[in-house]
């Protein structure tokens, strides 16, 4: 098996990583692994069986849900659980307040951990590539992104970039894609975004496992004022230096 070309892109929540990171992927034909995304299953999943994640006393529960929840990405962007799609459902704004507790349970980032590693390494569905041409060579590679893929998944990963952008610009494009999602349904006020991200944050910078944070080799690219296609173009540019 030929190795690929890794790509782990981190940062804070509403940051623009998920959509830069797929529509990258796309561009260079590489596989695609939303890390939060598996989380964010899990964290339905818990729900959907009347699970509280927030308690101590159902951490074996919610370990035992991880491990035998079947998460796949059969096409880009898409997100199964136990065969059914959940793409939308994860993105709500109750996983969101939720997942904070699932993704600091360290038997449950275990055994992602695992599957996320062995989906870049082509071994699990998920990391399909056809890759690019340079140099008269294949390039074929995934791109994963999430807060801990630099400094704990892809520790060795060919390129790391770390993406930053201003809190209520972050909240501004989460409210967005809450609206396109959710319409007239939607219950939460802008300023009620901005709260969940900043605790998210808040959350994620401080867990004593896999916090958030920059890897010290990894390029910071701030998209406060940037739109997808710069960002998207400004890694590309990253992938051809490299390879």
């Amino acid at each position: 098996m030929s190795r690929m070309f890794r790509i782990a892109i981190d940062g804070p929540g509403a940051s623009g990583k998920s959509t830069t990171a797929k529509l990258l992927a796309k561009k260079l034909g590489f596989g695609y692994i939303d890390s939060g995304a598996m989380f964010r299953a899990v964290t339905l999943k818990c729900q959907q069986s009347g699970i509280d994640p927030s308690n101590i006393a159902n951490k074996d529960k919610v370990t035992e849900i991880a491990q035998n929840a079947k998460i796949q990405f059969p096409t880009l962007g898409q997100v199964e659980l136990d065969g059914q799609n959940v793409s939308n459902l994860i993105r709500n704004s109750n996983i969101t307040r939720n997942i904070s507790q699932v993704a600091s349970n360290p038997d449950v980032r275990n055994i992602l951990a695992k599957q996320q590693r062995a989906m870049a390494n082509g071994e699990l569905p998920g990391a399909q590539s056809t890759g690019f041409i340079k140099h008269d060579k294949i390039i074929k590679g995934v791109v994963m992104d999430g807060r801990d893929i630099g400094t704990v998944i892809l520790p060795n990963a060919e390129l790391k970039v770390f993406i930053v952008a201003d809190v209520r610009i972050r909240a501004q494009r989460r409210f967005d894609e809450l609206k396109r999602r959710q319409g007239a349904n939607l219950k939460e006020t802008l300023d009620e975004v901005e709260r969940d991200l900043e605790e998210r944050d808040l959350a994620d910078r401080t867990r004593s496992i896999a916090p958030l944070k920059k890897a010290d080799d990894a390029v910071v690219l701030d998209t406060s004022h940037l739109s997808i296609e710069e960002q998207i173009t400004a890694i590309e540019e990253m992938v051809y230096q490299r390879v």
